[in-house]
């Protein structure tokens, strides 16, 4: 046996701007809306240290580090960690384009299978 249910309807303060509605967390309806205002502003990003950890790798690490374990299943060097360091190094998207990796060359005949 089912039963309609019922939907309680909404209060007739929801229509209405957030202005004229009572607030329920501040006594002073002025204070409520100008702590809203401060809210909503927009704030600079967070600096790379202050942000939460999975947020750091999933910006800063991953993109560069995902390819080059990628790169490393393909290629599976005698190496890998050797290899993935200088893919690394070679990929890092924070190195000036003057600025060259540690060796010049392909890695290593050593580090490749």
């Amino acid at each position: 046996l089912l039963l309609p249910l019922s939907i309680p309807e909404l209060p007739a303060t929801a229509a209405m701007p957030l202005e004229a509605q009572e607030s329920q967390a501040y006594a002073n309806i002025r204070e409520g809306v100008a702590a809203e205002k401060l809210a909503m502003e927009e704030r600079p990003g967070l600096d790379m240290h202050d942000l939460p950890l999975r947020q750091y790798l999933d910006e800063y690490v991953v993109p560069t580090l995902l390819p080059g374990l990628n790169a490393v299943a393909e290629e599976r060097p005698d190496n890998p960690v050797e290899w993935l360091a200088y893919y690394l190094l070679k990929n890092n998207p924070k190195r000036s384009p003057g600025q060259k990796a540690s060796s010049e060359g392909q890695p290593s005949e050593a580090t490749k299978t």
